[in-house]
């Protein structure tokens, strides 16, 4: 039985032994990688070297060409199309293989260690590579071979885990151990060492002894280091200032653990504005090991001489171990929709085994008993549970005599356009300049990264230098952790922000090292300028100053554009634009001349737009684009600036002729409802109504005493530009100058319907802008509500002579002198109705009309009415209705001469100049007329006699009489049947609706029969007999 190893996504080790590579020095180099879920050990690692003490064996390996066809070994790769690939089956994940070895013949063979996971970008991702024999790696976890170039593939030996004595950690002490740089605290307790000697111990015994690419981009020689000014500067000035405020604020409170702390900092943003800014501690310091300068200190990384441990063998096997405060509840990934898995789901049980390593790690850092009693008494959550301690362990393989070869190179490309800098910008100085940020691909770096820009004013490294030179320590700059694109492309991104502009655009260098600091080359990435922006549009401040009203009313310029552009200067301008030097101007569609400008100054221009209709209201179109020293446009700018023509419409014509409104309704309101054409320019209309009394008492003048209203408004229209006051008359609204489909503006509201009096509506045109025709210029429009009164009914007469035709005589009496007086020179009126239908009286045909004569001495007007007989309809009965009315009120008092005004105000329902006719009477009683001719009925025509084969007779008549449809009742034929020496009886009576008639006599017929044949006309009356 043995520990179990922690899962790498917790904790991994690794290992290199290092000889002859020119970044790191000679011996082994250990590093293990820590997730911040459980942050760094509660005490410093140890370490044990393992003998193994097993020969390699051959492992299910499936090798496979591109294709995917399987091959077998040996094969020679350029014979398979110079790329194969090799997968173990058949592995657990218990028990991995941890190192592997590939005999080759090699010609120019590179042999690639992958990960069992692809990059974000769908690549596979190198864990290490070698392009010389030995053909060797170690790993945690060795899944797939990449083999390419040229060469013999053989065989394939490796380790599983499952061979190494891991039992061994715990039967012996280590040896070594390596740290955090802290004395004793809360969260940490250090070895039997000096924790900080223990430190810088290990930063000198790996100082780099040459200088890395971004502190010798052109890689110029020499370029060897002090080792010693390389640890003083680390030790003295990087860790005190950089990294040890985080491990004080990480490391400091009892009741916060490292994993849970954050470190705050407060520096000046541009404006000497404060900004803050928090991080947390553990991922933080984890981020910073990325320099294996720093994670030496961090005892994150630690070396061993060749000399300090067994000689190098094929397989050299180290195992890690330490113990962390963790809660076993704290959750390591939230699915959607089920449950949290947390880190006791992946630390699993607690093995007998560990139990016995954590008490080998009692004796070796006594220290931390006293921290480990100590745990469950913290503070922690409901979710997370109490805290409590863990051993895990790591292990790394170290192929001897096969380090991996330092990482590929990135394959650089352009992440976006470069874009240009503003100028002006709060610290930022010098120049012109632009940015541009650089993809390296969606491949991971392992390790640190380098950026530099080879040209222009280059080579400059883009890393932050420190400390600073003149400091007295070594200048170095720190390393770049690559940030990842915001797109979904998965690339990591680097930024140059402050490229100098040239002709020749730019060029950059990029490296990338693993991670125990081996450099890879340099890829080289050159991209020209961006390309020049164009302008910015202009921004103008439009004004507009009208002119003042000239009396005018055709099209006139109606005032002054005022028009004010800033030109920009470089720090307001587009980044990177050149300077502005021209101006151009349209107004309303006419181009201004183009105005020279230079950057920062003011031009004011002052141009006239289009003319303008009386009372126009518009935005002027002001179309404005800046020009560049090479002659590029800006995007034009369109403003509208609103201006209007400060003229008033003219006023309405008007008449002095009287108006009606409509017949007061049921409600006892009238509608008054006008209409007149569209004045030019005015876009509203204000109406205004005055009763005639108020206004003559206004203009100081008398009302003649007369019932004749015409008599009243001629007085009034002629003064109306003397009623200068509006408060003498009544607001009725404000409508809009819309026309409707006839072409002219309606108005309409009610009034009451009781107004005697006349009332004078003036109409006020005014503009878009407020503009209003003068008051007292807005001529009066006369209306009044029409007459409601009717005469009593008259009386109806109708006397019928056979000879002379019908007589109707009408009757009027009571008529009321006031009615006939509004009307003088008038006559009432009557008109007739009739019906032979029996339609009630309301709903009689009118049939005739005209004026009653009068009035006689008793004050009764008359009228008669002839109808001949040759237009009466015998025996058809009509019945008569007569109704009367007052004389239609006149629009103008007798003897006045007046034309309605062209374009002016006028009646909806009407005409101008239309008088206003009264109210007809309710319907007289009724009179009857009935014409019957003086004569009997003649005799009827002899009938044709037919006998029929059956025996009956026919008799067939025409021309005989017929009665009107509408008659009471038709004329009748009576037929007799006689023989000789016997009486004549009645053997039939028909109505002749026909003049035609046919009637059949059934058989038998008596012999010698005859017929005798009488006419009955509708009243009754026979005429002769005709026999047949």
């Amino acid at each position: 039985m043995r520990p179990d190893v922690a899962q790498p996504a917790l904790f991994r080790a690794s290992a290199v032994a290092a000889d002859g590579v020119p970044w790191l020095a000679a011996g082994f180099h250990l590093r293990v990688r820590l997730s911040p879920l459980v942050g760094f050990p509660l005490h410093p690692f140890a370490a044990w070297r393992l003998e193994h003490g097993h020969d390699a064996g051959e492992p299910p390996i499936r090798w496979r060409d591109a294709a995917g066809n399987s091959l077998a070994v040996p094969f020679d790769l350029e014979r398979v199309g110079g790329f194969a690939e090799g997968s173990l089956f058949g592995v657990s994940a218990a028990n991995p293989y941890v190192w592997i070895e590939v005999d080759v013949d090699n010609r120019g063979l590179r042999l690639d260690l992958l990960d069992t996971a692809e990059t974000a970008g769908g690549g596979a991702h190198v864990i290490a590579t070698r392009r010389r024999e030995p053909f060797r790696f170690g790993h945690t976890g060795v899944v797939r071979l990449r083999a390419s170039g040229a060469g013999t593939i053989g065989t394939t030996r490796a380790l599983p885990r499952s061979v190494l004595a891991i039992e061994q950690v715990i039967e012996r002490e280590p040896d070594l151990t390596f740290g955090l740089p802290l004395a004793a605290g809360y969260w940490y307790a250090p070895g039997p060492n000096d924790p900080l000697a223990a430190a810088k111990e290990r930063v000198g015994l790996a100082a780099p002894r040459r200088l890395s690419p971004p502190d010798n981009p052109t890689g110029a020689l020499p370029d060897d280091t002090d080792p010693g000014d390389e640890t003083a500067r680390i030790m003295d000035r990087i860790a005190p200032e950089l990294v040890d405020p985080w491990l004080a604020r990480g490391w400091s409170d009892r009741d916060l653990s490292p994993v849970h702390a954050t470190f705050s900092d407060t520096a000046p943003a541009p404006g000497n504005q404060p900004v803050t800014a928090s991080a947390a501690v553990t991922p933080s310091l984890l981020t910073m090991a990325v320099d294996p300068q720093i994670a030496r200190y961090l005892g994150l990384v630690t070396a061993v001489p060749f000399g300090a441990t067994r000689p190098v063998e094929r397989a050299n096997v180290w195992v890690i171990a330490s113990r962390w405060a963790i809660q076993r509840g704290r959750a390591v990934l939230r699915p959607s929709g089920a449950r949290p898995l947390t880190l006791d789901d992946v630390l699993g049980r607690r093995s007998q085994l560990a139990g016995r390593l954590d008490g080998l790690l009692h004796s070796v850092f006594p220290d931390a008993r006293d921290l480990l009693a100590d745990l469950p008494g913290r503070p922690g959550d409901r979710e997370s549970g109490p805290w409590s301690s863990v051993p895990l362990v790591a292990v790394a393989v170290a192929a001897g005599d096969a380090p991996p070869d330092p990482p590929d190179p990135f394959q650089l490309t352009a992440a976006e356009p470069g874009a240009w800098n503003p100028q002006g910008e709060p610290g930022r100085t010098g120049g012109e300049s632009w940015r541009q940020r650089i993809s390296l691909g969606a491949r991971p770096a392992p390790g640190m990264v380098g950026f530099a820009r080879m040209a222009p004013s280059g080579p400059v490294a883009l890393h932050r230098l420190e400390p600073p030179p003149g400091q007295g320590y070594v200048t170095r700059a720190l390393p770049l952790v690559p940030n990842r694109a915001s797109d979904d492309s998965h690339s990591r991104v680097l930024e140059d922000r402050a490229v100098p502009a040239g002709p020749a655009g730019a060029s950059w260098r990029v490296w990338v090292a693993d991670e125990f600091g081996q450099w890879s080359g340099g890829s080289d990435l050159a991209l020209p300028s961006p390309d020049r922006p164009a302008p910015p549009p202009p921004v103008v401040e439009a004004t507009f100053h009208a002119d003042p009203d000239d009396g005018t009313s055709g099209p006139r310029v109606p005032g002054t554009l005022h028009l004010r552009y800033a030109v920009p200067d470089p720090a307001h301008a587009s980044p990177g634009g050149l300077p502005v030097t021209e101006l151009r101007v349209s107004v309303d569609g006419v181009a201004l001349p183009p105005r020279p400008v230079t950057p920062g100054d003011t031009v004011v221009l002052e141009p006239a737009p289009n003319p303008f209709e009386v009372g126009e209201q518009r935005g002027v179109q002001v179309v404005s684009t800046y020009r560049d020293a090479a002659g590029t446009a800006s995007v034009p700018s369109t403003t509208d600036c609103a201006a209007y023509d400060a003229r008033a419409p003219r006023a309405i014509p008007t008449s002095p002729m009287l108006l009606w409104t409509g017949q007061r309704d049921a409600t006892g309101q009238a509608e008054l409802a006008l209409r007149w054409p569209p004045r030019p320019g005015a876009a509203r209309y204000r109406i205004y109504l005055g009763d005639a009394r108020r206004l003559a008492g206004e203009l100081g003048i008398s009302l003649a005493d007369t019932p004749v209203r015409a008599a009243q408004a001629k007085v009034i229209h002629p003064a109306s530009a003397n009623l200068t006051a509006k408060g003498a008359f009544t607001f009725l609204g404000e409508i809009t100058g819309t026309p409707a489909g006839d072409g002219f503006v309606p108005f309409a509201t009610r009034i009451p319907g009781g107004l005697r009096g006349v009332q004078l509506v003036r109409v006020v045109p005014l503009t878009a802008g407020g503009a209003e025709a003068a008051f007292q210029t807005c001529g009066l429009v006369p209306v009044a509500v029409p007459s409601i009164d009717r005469p009593p009914p008259p009386l109806l007469d109708a006397v019928t002579d056979p000879a002379g035709g019908l007589t109707l005589t009408v009757r009027a009496r009571g008529l009321r002198p006031e009615p006939l007086a509004a009307a003088p020179g008038g006559a009432p009126e009557y008109r007739l109705r009739r019906t032979r239908r029996g339609l009630a009286r309301h709903f009689a045909p009118v049939w005739t009309s005209g004026n009653l004569t009068g009035p006689d001495a008793d004050g009764g007007w008359t009228a008669t009415v002839t109808v001949p007989a040759a237009e009466l309809i015998p025996f058809v009965r009509t019945v008569w209705y007569a109704e009367a009315r007052y004389p239609a009120e006149p629009a103008l008092p007798p003897g006045t001469v007046a034309l309605p005004a062209d374009g002016g105000v006028e009646p909806v329902w009407s005409a101008v100049g239309d008088s206003s006719e009264g109210l007809w009477s309710e319907p007289s009683l009724a009179a009857e007329s009935l014409p019957i001719p003086p004569a009997d009925p003649a005799p009827p025509p002899a009938p044709a006699v037919t006998a029929t084969a059956d025996g009956s007779i026919e008799l067939t008549l025409s021309g005989l009489p017929t009665a009107h449809p509408t008659a009471s009742t038709p004329y009748h034929l009576e037929i007799y049947r006689g023989t000789p020496g016997t009486a004549s009886e009645r053997r039939a009576v028909v109505a002749v609706l026909d003049p035609d008639l046919a009637w059949t006599d059934p058989a038998p017929i008596p012999a010698g029969a005859h017929y005798d044949l009488v006419v009955v006309d509708p009243i009754g009356r026979r005429g002769p007999a005709t026999r047949a």
